[in-house]
């Protein structure tokens, strides 16, 4: 009996740690950003997580388990601390869309141990060009949202390569250069308008709206054909 009694205590504790320890992260978190008063009731005398709700604002639980971020349209700013978020290992969906967040793509691949499942970046102030390896390793990843920042450069390999991605939209950046192909069979929605690729669209996106790649220099299917640069022969 005392045996058991020692192992359910035990459990008890390291669950207890568990929630303690996301929760002194969160808070190391919410003092990085700049203008946090949405974040107000991020406080250790509030329980993170009951159920599948949280009394956090933006906090996202599972079954009692600390889930994800969706702080959208809090007027946040400042840098992402991946180092504060990378100590969250259940962290599997983040949301910081419509905020005033700036600076390089964060190093996502950190986060959740590299099983983030979704990545909402969209309307914000990021910038520059994003590494080759950004997304590398990243198998679970199914949704990746960046419209409307200021990124540059072309789409990095590993976003391409990502096994499961359903939902790309980066519409409305600075990227350029020729679209990859995907390697995810279950891409459903992709959206590249108002960027600076040109060429032709690959295979693996055709069957896409015709607006979802408009205000580029593309062609091919579902726009017009690619001309050809070869010239015509006027003569044998």
């Amino acid at each position: 009996h005392g045996f058991l009694l020692f192992l359910v205590m035990l459990t008890c504790v390291v669950a207890t740690y568990g929630d303690e320890s996301d929760v002194q992260t969160l808070i190391k978190f919410k003092d990085s950003l700049f203008n946090n008063t949405a974040l107000d009731n991020w406080n250790e005398s509030i329980s993170l997580c009951s159920g599948n709700d949280s009394k956090w604002n933006g906090v996202i639980c599972l079954n009692g388990d600390f889930y994800g971020l969706q702080l959208e349209n809090m007027g946040l700013g400042g840098l992402i601390d991946v180092e504060t978020l990378a100590e969250l290992s259940s962290l599997r969906i983040i949301s910081f869309m419509n905020n005033h967040f700036q600076g390089p793509m964060p190093e996502i691949k950190k986060l959740g141990g590299g099983a983030l499942r979704s990545l909402f970046l969209s309307n914000n102030q990021f910038s520059g060009e994003i590494p080759d390896d950004a997304f590398y390793g990243m198998k679970s990843l199914k949704k990746v949202y960046l419209a409307n920042n200021e990124f540059t450069g072309k789409i990095p390999a590993s976003l391409a390569g990502l096994p499961r991605l359903l939902d790309l939209q980066i519409e409305d950046n600075q990227f350029e250069g020729h679209l990859p192909d995907f390697s995810s069979k279950d891409l459903r929605a992709v959206n590249v308008a108002n960027n600076k690729f040109n060429g032709p669209i690959p295979a693996s996106l055709s069957n896409m709206n015709a607006t979802c790649f408009a205000g580029n220099n593309l062609c091919g299917k579902p726009l017009d054909p690619c001309k050809s640069s070869k010239k015509t022969r006027l003569y044998p």
